[in-house]
């Protein structure tokens, strides 16, 4: 951004940038303990009342399907997640 500021394109004025970040919690009920982590497929199967509400939400959602479609063949449903109020505060303060 600083680059185009600086140097706008011949003939054009400046421009100018606004940057708004607005951090919202996916998960805002997750417990703040660093210790606490579960894998993404147990926080969807959770999040959708069990493994025939996951199933059901898959099959309307074609996400698989989509990202295939772009060159996604795999997501990894079995990463950690955990609590994201630490990150948060980090991004806020850097």
């Amino acid at each position: 951004m600083r680059e185009v500021a600086a140097s706008p394109p011949p003939g054009q004025p400046p421009m100018g940038f606004t940057l708004l970040r607005v951090p919202f919690f996916l998960e805002p009920d997750y417990p703040t303990d660093p210790a606490f982590e579960e894998t993404n497929r147990v926080r969807l199967v959770r999040k959708w009342g069990g493994a025939r509400g996951w199933e059901a939400q898959k099959a309307r959602h074609g996400l698989k399907e989509r990202g295939q479609e772009v060159g996604i063949e795999k997501f990894n449903l079995d990463r950690i997640a955990s609590n994201t109020l630490a990150s948060h505060r980090m991004v806020q303060w850097v």
